[in-house]
């Protein structure tokens, strides 16, 4: 029987996966691939699982920072919201820091997003919370941006759409000119401003121009001279996780 779990050791949230099988002995393994997986006798307690991860927590800390520096592609967004973890924000990477607070929240400080929970232990709150924080903060930062680019639309007879958010498999973003609708990735706050301002512009004209002819990404460039490099750019993003 397999279970996933955390465990603070330095100071900092790791998770692993339990697994309950016939062996004598407690037994760690950690693998980049694989995480840090435990198996343990059925019948041994779990304070006595703990401590033996407590007595070797300096070497796993050790070994999970050797193989994120030499990771080549970083995670761009948490897998189990425990510090350490990588987060691709604006074009950036970040280092996730797990801590306990007052109330469910998060910050960013320059290269650092803190997750703030009351139980820090608890997996499925650490990820609600980051989460629902991520979605905000992209639906915010494209709503501004979709402001800001309107005024080159108004003159066209163009009213301001009705903005939507949702998962995407392969799209930054749609238009449906019938219907007044932009549709945007919520992974769009992965990636820089300039290129969420690209992702933005160029929905936004699909209301002039249906289909990507000359004339659309003339539009384009017109306001982005630049959309070929940004277009680039993005391709180094995650449209889904």
């Amino acid at each position: 029987m397999k279970e996933q779990r955390s465990i603070c050791l330095g100071g900092t949230q790791i998770s692993y996966t339990l697994e309950r099988k016939a062996v004598k002995n407690v037994n760690l393994r950690l693998r980049p691939e694989t995480g840090l997986l435990v198996s343990a006798p059925n019948d041994a307690p779990l304070a006595l699982v703990e401590r033996i991860l407590q007595q070797h927590g300096e070497r796993i800390l050790q070994t999970l920072r050797r193989y994120d520096t030499v990771s080549e592609q970083p995670a761009q967004y948490p897998v189990h919201y425990t510090a350490g973890e990588t987060v691709l924000y604006l074009g950036k990477y970040c280092r996730l820091s797990v801590e306990q607070g007052s109330r469910d929240s998060v910050q960013v400080q320059g290269e650092t997003i803190r997750l703030l929970v009351r139980q820090p232990e608890q997996e499925a709150l650490r990820k609600k919370t980051f989460d629902d924080w991520w979605e905000r903060s992209c639906e915010k930062a494209v709503r501004n941006l979709c402001r800001a680019v309107y005024p080159v639309f108004a003159p066209h007879g163009i009213a301001f759409p009705e903005i939507r958010f949702r998962a995407m498999v392969s799209q930054w973003g749609n238009c449906r000119p019938q219907r007044g609708i932009l549709t945007f990735n919520t992974r769009l706050l992965a990636a820089p401003v300039r290129c969420i301002e690209y992702v933005v512009m160029h929905e936004f004209t699909h209301f002039l121009y249906a289909d990507h002819s000359g004339n659309f990404y003339g539009f384009v460039a017109q306001e982005l001279p630049d959309w070929k490099q940004l277009e680039m750019q993005l391709r180094q993003v995650q449209t889904r996780l």
